[in-house]
């Protein structure tokens, strides 16, 4: 049975994911979930002149938690066994590195948008899931 590492962030796109993730645990394809949300580091910014960097860790974990919420209650209620981390990165390179640290053997998350809009978008800047497969050494698996 796998382990699955589903990255969550505050979109509702997120979310189709676990839903999906919630499945194959029920249908006893997976043993475990491991929710993971990755905050950019704000003492990069210019909030750390105004803050201290404790203040800036308690906003980070804060808004981690927020976007972790919706996530939980659905695992929750469908009796899956889960785990959550809470990482603080650049978002592409530190889901691949924490599948790896966590044993993970597969990545699963929600599929870019098909409208022309983000297809032109996303020629330019490069979705995640482009840069994740790129980079990742575990399997990865979008989910619409």
């Amino acid at each position: 049975m796998l382990k699955i590492l589903v990255p969550v962030s505050r979109s509702t796109r997120s979310l189709q994911a676990v839903r999906h993730a919630a499945f194959l645990y029920s249908e006893r394809c997976a043993s475990e979930i491991v929710l993971m949300n990755v905050q950019p580091p704000l003492e990069s910014t210019r909030l750390e002149a105004f803050y201290p960097l404790s203040k800036l860790r308690f906003l980070e974990n804060s808004y981690a938690h927020a976007a972790l919420d919706r996530a939980e209650h659905i695992l929750k209620d469908a009796g899956v066994k889960y785990s959550v981390t809470i990482q603080v990165g650049p978002l592409v390179p530190t889901i691949a590195e924490c599948a790896e640290k966590t044993g993970c053997d597969e990545i699963l998350l929600a599929a870019p948008r098909n409208d022309p809009l983000h297809t032109v978008f996303n020629f330019f800047s490069h979705s995640v899931l482009a840069r994740l497969v790129r980079i990742s050494r575990v399997p990865v698996t979008a989910v619409r």
